[in-house]
């Protein structure tokens, strides 16, 4: 005679046999991202969207981007800075409903057809003040004509109205999105290298990608044009990131954004003496990841009055 328990395994081994478990990956509210195909299709929406709000007006376009780029400051009331250590997971949840993809719908100069041109921001405000990269913002000569979108987490199309504040040197932009569901991210510059590092972005177009790291080392650009003071500074971390990833938050473990992401290079090793391919790349000796301070965030920011 079967026991209780060797019924309810005889269960379970049944039902699994059949294929009646259907146990998901993925915690509730985790995304599931898009490949190829997928992917592809996603894009011609996005695409078609961002076209629309550029025949009705909506969305900024390249001659007006152009002169308010010239824009050095502007007011915002910011959200304080979180105290209180997170779990990575809520900060990965935090940098996700803070994230937009900020970029160029555009009509190429050398094709004739319609592109999209898309990298990272965040929110800053509720009302949809969100920093980016100034060279995200900044129209390449490739674009004959287009003009500027964000697209959300939900794949919303959003049309950015106004560039409010911008600096070459520091790479930082802060532009007004049109929308009603932004949730910020608060800044904080108080940094200290060895402090976790957090980015949420879509690393050569695979979207969603979360890293975890640390701060480095802070170093200033030589040859900007302002004084030692001010002049821009940036963070090297060890979090990953590649091209696509540019504007997107980096984060520390209580959810603040400590800057966003500048760029990526990589310091290419000595050919050893058994290498006889001279043409053959060298191998990397070590990438840096380079971020934007949110202290050059801050630097665009006169306080307005909660």
């Amino acid at each position: 005679m079967q026991t209780s328990f060797g019924i309810k395994f005889a269960s379970i081994f049944a039902l699994a046999a059949a294929g009646c478990f259907h146990a998901a990956a993925q915690a509730p509210g985790v995304p599931i991202c898009p490949q190829a195909r997928q992917e592809s299709q996603y894009k011609a929406t996005i695409l078609n969207a961002a076209k629309q709000l550029f025949t009705s007006g909506d969305a900024l376009k390249i001659a007006e981007v152009r002169k308010q780029l010239k824009r050095t400051s502007c007011q915002l009331a910011l959200p304080e800075a979180g105290t209180t250590k997170l779990p990575a997971r809520e900060i990965c949840i935090a940098a996700r409903h803070s994230h937009l993809r900020v970029g160029w719908s555009y009509l190429c100069n050398k094709c004739g057809k319609w592109h999209l041109n898309l990298a990272g921001g965040y929110a800053l405000t509720a009302g949809g003040a969100v920093a980016t990269c100034f060279h995200v913002v900044e129209p390449g000569r490739e674009l004959r004509d287009g003009c500027l979108v964000a697209v959300d987490e939900e794949g919303a199309v959003l049309p950015v109205a106004e560039v409010l504040a911008a600096n070459r040197d520091s790479d930082a932009c802060i532009v007004r999105v049109v929308g009603e569901t932004f949730k910020p991210l608060p800044l904080n510059s108080n940094v200290y290298p060895g402090d976790t590092a957090y980015c949420y972005s879509d690393p050569a177009g695979h979207r969603d990608y979360f890293s975890a790291g640390i701060v480095n080392r802070f170093y200033q650009l030589s040859g900007a044009r302002s004084s030692a003071a001010v002049a821009p500074t940036r963070i090297n971390v060890s979090t990953d990131w590649a091209p696509g990833s540019s504007g997107s938050a980096v984060l520390d473990d209580c959810g603040n954004a400590i800057g966003h992401v500048a760029e990526i290079s990589a310091v290419r090793a000595e050919p050893t003496p058994k290498v006889q391919d001279s043409h053959a790349e060298k191998p990397a000796a070590i990438v840096f990841h380079e971020a934007v301070s949110a202290r050059d965030v801050l630097l665009l920011i006169k306080p307005r009055p909660h």
